[in-house]
């Protein structure tokens, strides 16, 4: 008898594969920005985000490899995003300087 056919791919692991293959076309300086520009619109569609610039920032700071498994499953950005505000809310804010 023959082996059952692969189940497909799942939604997240096709769209993993397109956004590796539409960043490696890309030029590597252009690469991070393509991320960014992508992150800052996933981010912006989770409401809890306040300061979707700050996060986004942040996440950037993250190897892209892991950043676009992040970008194929919004059920993955949501927690980490979450973490990003939590450290943005627990860091220090810096003061205005005195006059």
């Amino acid at each position: 008898a023959e082996p059952p056919p692969p189940p497909p791919p799942s939604a997240a692991a096709q769209l993993l594969e397109e956004l590796r293959d539409a960043v490696e076309r890309e030029a590597p300086p252009r690469r991070r920005q393509m991320v960014g520009e992508w992150l800052y619109a996933a981010l912006s569609a989770i409401p809890e985000v306040s300061d979707v610039g700050k996060v986004t920032g942040m996440m950037l700071d993250f190897p892209i490899e892991q950043l676009l498994p992040l970008l194929a499953d919004p059920s993955q950005l949501k927690p980490v995003a979450h973490q990003a505000m939590e450290a943005l809310k627990a860091a220090p804010q810096p003061q205005p300087p005195l006059p």
